[in-house]
């Protein structure tokens, strides 16, 4: 009984630290992007990637849909693509469709998860160049390959059967509250997981079992349950965990770095990949194309991270109080040892 009070009091205690973490940047950034939908401004904000949609063979329209995803949430850039649907010229093809949707799995929700990235010690900067970039080189590939092959030429239609207009206060803070609760489940379960894993030394045999593929990578045994986390259920939940692990004195910036590209890229890869196939995108490329594209840039990312020393590496990608916390922790060690 006593373990048992043990095993759970731990559990509690890592699910709080882990929520607290993320509702500290999760509840003031939802504020702020709600007053961003009420005062109008996203239409604003596409006129200026009109340009890239252009290349990607995507109508200018669309610029709106992807600025919506990466501002709100791939929800909101689903209302959006309803709302501009039916003022396009023809409707979008299969392909077309699939490149704009890859491009949103790649790169939405910047303000909560590179936020999330920036807590795990991440600088913003760089982990908005590596997904944005990303997300454009995914939709440049796409374009030229469906074009090429002539596939998915066929013209999607999609039913308006959402409603395109922005919540209400209460709604939407009921909605919110909902979103917390759920992550608050979610990180419990996971947390209540893992911690069986190693207790129980099954960490080990899984470890074994994927770690060869993950450590092609670069990404260390220690990141590798909270990486599977991030990849099956999203960045809320791998990264939050992330959050806390990181401050571990034996786990590395570039450890850390390897798995949040991965799952930056590639994460949520169960609901996000079923919504995207049910809004007419093709499995060439939201499941295909998109777990082969995270795994090649994550690994040229790792082969360049490699090329740089430890000390090098921390002062161009890690931010200036993550470099600060493992300069503490390695003068209490040293302190200690003497």
């Amino acid at each position: 009984m006593k373990n048992i009070k043990e095993f759970f009091t731990y559990c509690f205690k890592k699910t709080g630290k882990s929520i607290w973490n993320l509702l500290k940047l999760m509840i003031p950034v939802s504020i702020i992007i709600h007053c961003i939908q009420l005062a109008g401004i996203l239409p604003y904000l596409s006129n200026i990637l009109s340009p890239i949609m252009k290349v990607v063979n995507l109508p200018v329209e669309t610029a709106l849909v992807w600025v919506t995803a990466m501002v709100v949430n791939i929800y909101g850039g689903l209302l959006s693509l309803f709302s501009i649907y039916s003022s396009l010229a023809e409707p979008l093809t299969v392909a077309q469709m699939t490149t704009l949707l890859t491009m949103i799995l790649i790169a939405h929700t910047f303000p909560i998860e590179l936020g999330i990235a920036n807590k795990t010690g991440i600088k913003v900067w760089v982990m908005f160049l590596i997904r944005f970039g990303c997300g454009i080189i995914a939709g440049i590939f796409l374009a030229w390959f469906y074009k090429a092959t002539n596939w998915c030429q066929t013209p999607v239609t999609i039913a308006n059967t959402f409603s395109a207009d922005t919540p209400t206060w209460s709604s939407w803070a009921l909605h919110e509250l909902k979103n917390y609760g759920m992550i608050a489940c979610i990180i419990f379960t996971l947390v209540t997981i893992i911690h069986l894993l190693e207790v129980t030394g099954a960490i080990n045999w899984l470890n074994k079992l994927i770690l060869p593929a993950l450590q092609w990578l670069g990404i260390s045994s220690t990141m590798l349950p909270l990486t599977v986390a991030g990849l099956s259920l999203g960045i809320a939940y791998g990264g939050g965990l992330i959050i806390e692990e990181g401050k571990r004195p034996d786990v590395k910036a570039k450890d850390i770095f390897y798995a949040m590209t991965l799952m930056g890229v590639f994460h949520s890869i169960f609901e996000d990949t079923i919504l995207m196939l049910s809004m007419g995108g093709h499995w060439s490329g939201i499941i295909v194309f998109r777990m082969l594209f995270a795994f090649l840039v994550t690994y040229i990312i790792m082969r360049w991270c490699n090329s740089q020393n430890d000390e090098t590496f921390d002062r161009r990608v890690m931010t200036k109080s993550y470099r600060k916390h493992k300069q503490t922790i390695l003068t209490q060690q040293i302190n200690k040892n003497n």
